[in-house]
């Protein structure tokens, strides 16, 4: 164990460690709380298209900026995965997702069908399979390898479709276990590491083999690493440099090789003083820009170039920003030059070294000599290049100006003996002097004699002065805590600094949080509760103030101000809790900057960069805002700002241009020209198109000129994406035939149309960058949804053809019916003149009759006579029952019945006859025509008549019905009735006849005390 150690401590003392301070950056995390389905991420990749895919061991899933979609083994669904642990995805140059899983099968996921074909694969080996480690390699001329790490390495065929041994090509010989096998880029040349601890590097262009001891080509690798035990993870950088892992002999090594100069760039590389623990090294990862990574568990670190030395990235919590690991098994860099960080526990994370913008400066209590937690509140350039910071709580702190690392101050006794709680540090118009407003008192450096004096005048009373301004006219403009404003008049103290204050006793005792002067010399004054106060410095006198009670242009939303800056030589901000306003001297006139929504949290300070654009802090937050078009785009701790719960007035603009803003514990600072708007991407992508609720394979719709759907395929999903991870620019849609305007989709990057109305229409999208820049690429999608059958206008030819020809046959049957009525009317006019022609014959022949008998026998002629009034009756009562008839109102067995009754009530009313009509509520509902309802009114009225007249007493008469027949039955005390005449009555032709004309049957039972008649007439 002894001479172990000494071997581990020469060799730590030979290499070089990953000595530099550990780097922070701004990671977004992703994990099952969020949509992955496993904390396991093995294998990650972006495709041609921009989607994200991620293989962990819980099967496949594909991340568009917002949505997963997921694919995992289904026994039910012979085309999904065929297994769920995922050990490698890669894209090869005919844009196939080759799939290795964990149980050595090997095959293609087909990204637009979503289904999966397995390739076989035959090692000489049949345990090769059973390798811990299972890896795809690719050459640049299109030859795919799979690695069985310890074992062999077998070569796809495209025109067996496998991957076999006998499809390889390069040389090897019978006993070596490969541990290792890439591609030499730009050479035909594929390197191989042995488990026997030999390197190998077969040159397929001249079918040579060279290795340890048999270095036929004089490979100055082979001749400088005389390597006797196995190597991992060889990797070709882009500056020809070969990268590769020995363990030497308990520890994991480093060692880089330059095939250009022939040597290393170093000894070699460790981890082991910095981690102070067991570790592994799992490969290399080199971005497009050169950045150069290598990754581990737990290693995670970037190779600085110019020291030669990797930087570990931080491990460990410290926000919702940090990143902890265990082991980071997978790298990837997508086209946005994001890098992804698969975990083996933690999930999935992502940042962007390149938009790391912010830095976050943190201080030491000079106490405890632990990070400090007072809040920086002020800031300034010194001569000689440091910045000053002047936090409440913990004194000031000096940095120097590029890396803000802590510097001495350079003052004597400055920042140690005194060491004040800076509210505010102005620079002076002398360009030496430093003005300092503190708790308590007032400070002025001299920076030529790296001097400082302290000035507490007995006014004050020991209490804090927060703001400290210089004007024109050199005197200063002191802000207090709760004292209001106060004046230092520099010809009135230039021998004593106390002669020279005074109090402004215009403005109210009260909070003073910031003091502007602006380009024409004004004092621009932010009180906590009155508003803003402008103070002409020649005169002292208030110009202007602007309150919540002032009118018109000077009326402020809110009564607090937090700050005020100069935009230019004609528009002053200022700003309350929550609003931002622009006032323009000029006109006079003032307008909001946008809508406090916008805002989160509590205006703090404002500053302006050399672009134009303005910064802002809230307590949640900095801003950058577009004054002219009111666009605020937002960063926080997302964008790697570690607090972001700002101070007021705690803003600062370096000569250089660069920003710093205070917060409660630190200070951040960043160059504003660095963060440039993202160029608006050209398209934005459908990712996903639901129809009722259900996927449609969206590769083959997107082909199509139009999407046709039916009338009961109207509800619509359409999701989308810019496919873009890093601050992802915003997605605007329209439906033409539908939406009136533009619509700004939410964070879930979806259009949700239910019960679409059939019709056509075209779905359109664009993006748009934070300052409001619109893509002038669309995304357009025509969809039309078809109409019903009963809605097509064929349908509606044919209803309008069927309605017309049902109207021209109801006009028809109309005129039929009309002419079978007329036809009716005039046979029953008809009869009524054949009886009335009858009649009047009859007349005419008893008039005639008694006229010849009126002289020779008297009493023939009264019966003459008699009979004449008797057909006259008759015909009288025949005609009006015709006239009744053939009327349209009584066109209904209602009618009839009414007419009945009537009848029945003169026969009681004429022969005292005792009668009892009954009648079913059935028969007042039968629709009959005129001639059945006339022939079977006269059946009913002869029928009733000719039994009274009989002399039948005790009548009761029922008119019912039962199918298909209208029954007329007649109960009648037949003592006294005249049987004979009855008989002949019944016995009359007329009454066959009528009989006969509607199929009736007369049912006759006579007794000699009480007898029946029954008539049956077919009515349907």
């Amino acid at each position: 164990m002894p001479k172990l150690f000494l071997l581990i401590s020469t060799m730590l003392l030979a290499s070089i460690a990953a000595a530099q301070p550990e780097k922070e950056y701004s990671f977004t995390h992703y994990t099952t709380t969020t949509g992955l389905v496993s904390n396991q991420v093995n294998t990650v990749l972006q495709d041609d298209e921009g989607y994200i895919w991620i293989g962990s061991t819980d099967g496949l899933q594909r991340f568009d900026g917002t949505r997963y979609k997921t694919f995992r083994h289904n026994s039910m669904d012979s085309m999904s995965l065929p297994y769920n642990p995922i050990e490698q995805i890669m894209i090869d140059k005919r844009k196939n997702l080759w799939v290795v899983f964990y149980n050595g099968t090997v095959g293609v996921f087909d990204t637009k069908k979503f289904t999966f074909y397995k390739v076989p694969v035959k090692p000489k080996n049949p345990n090769s399979v059973n390798a811990t480690l299972k890896e795809l390699k690719t050459d640049e001329y299109g030859n795919y390898f799979l690695l069985f790490q310890g074992s062999e390495v077998i070569t796809w065929s495209e025109k067996t479709k496998d991957f076999s041994y006998t499809n390889n090509f390069f040389k090897q010989k019978e006993e070596w276990h490969i541990t290792d096998f890439i591609p030499q880029p730009g050479t035909h040349k594929y390197w191989m590491s042995m488990q026997e601890g030999t390197v190998a590097i077969y040159n397929a262009a001249t079918g040579n083999l060279s290795y340890t001891g048999n270095n036929v080509e004089k490979e100055s690798f082979l001749e400088e690493f005389k390597i006797n035990s196995p190597s991992f993870h060889f990797y070709f950088d882009s500056r020809h440099r070969v990268w590769f892992i020995n363990w030497n002999p308990s520890i994991p090594m480093i060692y880089c090789y330059d095939l250009n100069a022939n040597k290393r760039i170093a000894e070699s590389f460790e981890f082991y003083s910095t981690l102070k623990s067991y570790h592994e090294i799992y490969g290399f990862f080199e971005q497009k820009d050169g950045s150069f990574w290598v990754r581990g568990g737990p290693v995670f670190a970037r190779f600085l170039e110019n020291e030669k030395k990797f930087q570990m990235v931080y491990n460990g919590y410290r926000n919702e920003q940090g990143i902890t690991y265990n082991a980071i098994s997978t790298l990837c860099e997508d086209r946005e030059k994001n890098i992804w960080v698969g975990t083996n526990t933690n999930g999935l994370f992502r940042f962007n070294p390149e938009t790391e913008f912010f830095t976050n400066v943190k201080h030491i209590n000079h106490s405890n000599l632990k990070t400090g937690d007072g809040t920086p509140m002020s800031f300034i350039t010194t001569k000689w290049g440091t910045v000053m910071a002047g936090t409440w709580g913990d004194g000031m702190y000096a940095y120097d100006s590029k890396d803000f690392n802590t510097v001495p101050f350079g003052i004597k006794d400055f920042g140690t003996k005194k060491n004040p709680y800076a509210w505010c540090m102005i620079a002076s118009a002398d360009s030496n002097h430093i003005w300092i407003s503190s708790q308590p008192g007032i400070y002025l450096i001299d920076q030529d004699k790296r001097s400082f004096k302290f000035f507490n005048p007995p006014v004050f009373e020991n209490r804090t002065i927060r703001q400290i301004a210089e004007d024109k006219n050199g005197n200063l403009w002191l802000g207090t805590q709760s004292r209001g404003l106060y004046k230092w008049t520099k010809s009135k103290g230039a021998k004593n600094f106390d002669d020279g204050i005074s109090k402004f006793t215009a403005i109210n005792n009260g909070l003073v949080g910031k003091i502007t002067i602006d380009s024409k010399g004004y004092v621009w004054v932010a009180c906590g509760i009155e508003g803003v106060y402008v103070i002409d410095t020649n005169t002292d006198k208030i110009v202007m103030h602007f309150s919540d009670t002032a009118a018109a242009e000077k009326k402020l939303p809110e009564q607090a101000v937090s700050a005020i800056m100069e935009y230019d030589d004609t528009t002053m901000l200022i700003t309350t809790s929550t609003n931002i306003i622009r006032y323009n001297r000029v006109t006079n006139r003032s307008a909001l900057v946008g809508r406090p929504e916008f805002i989160s949290g509590y205006i703090s300070s404002l500053e302006k960069d050399k672009n134009g654009f303005v910064w802002m802090t809230t307590t949640n937050g900095l801003y950058r805002i577009n004054i002219q078009k009111g666009i605020f785009v937002n960063f926080n701790r997302a964008d790697g700002i570690e607090n972001e719960c700002f101070i007021q007035a705690a803003s600062y603009v370096m000569p250089d241009g660069r920003m710093i803003f205070g917060s409660t514990n630190h200070f951040i600072v960043f160059d504003p020209l660095r963060i440039q708007v993202r160029p608006v991407f050209p398209w934005v992508s459908i990712t996903d198109f639901k129809v009722m609720n259900k996927s449609l394979l969206l590769d083959s719709l997107l082909q199509l000129k139009k999407i046709e759907l039916g009338y009961d395929q109207n509800s619509l999903v359409i999701e989308f994406s810019s496919l873009l991870y890093n601050n992802a620019s915003l997605i605007k849609y329209k439906l033409e035939g539908l939406d009136k305007s533009w619509v700004i989709s939410d964070k879930n990057n979806q259009a949700v149309y239910n019960y679409l109305p059939p019709g056509s229409y075209t779905f359109l999208m664009k993006s748009m960058n934070e300052d409001g820049v619109e893509s002038s690429k669309v995304t357009r999608l025509v969809i039309i949804v078809n109409a019903p059958f009963w809605k097509t206008w064929w349908f509606y030819s044919v209803l309008t053809l069927l309605v017309m020809g049902l109207l021209f046959w109801l006009d028809r049957q109309r005129t039929k019916r009309n002419a079978v009525i007329q036809k009716m009317r005039t046979d029953i006019a008809d009869k009524l003149h054949q009886e009335v022609n009858t009649a009047l014959n009859n007349i005419n022949i008893l008039s005639e009759m008694a006229k010849l008998k009126a002289d020779k026998d008297i009493e023939k002629s009264k019966e003459y006579i008699q009979q004449i009034h008797g057909k006259s009756q008759q015909m009288i009562i025949a005609m009006d029952d015709m006239l009744w008839g053939i009327s349209p109102d009584n066109d209904s067995m209602q009618k009839t019945i009414e007419r009945i009754r009537e009848h029945i009530d003169a026969l009681r009313n004429r022969y005292g006859v005792a009668i009892d009509l009954l009648v079913d509520e059935k028969v007042t509902t039968l629709k009959l025509n005129m001639e059945l309802r006339q022939n079977v009114f006269w059946l009913l009225r002869g029928g009733s008549t000719n039994i009274v007249r009989t002399g039948a007493a005790d009548c009761r008469f029922y008119i019912g019905f039962k199918k298909p027949n209208l029954t007329y039955t007649l109960d009648f005390d037949s003592s006294n009735t005249d049987m004979l005449q009855l008989n002949n009555l019944l016995q009359r032709q007329e009454l066959a006849d009528k009989l006969k004309e509607v199929n009736a049957v007369l049912n006759v039972q006579l007794q000699k005390t009480r007898s029946i008649i029954e008539l049956a007439i077919p009515v349907q």
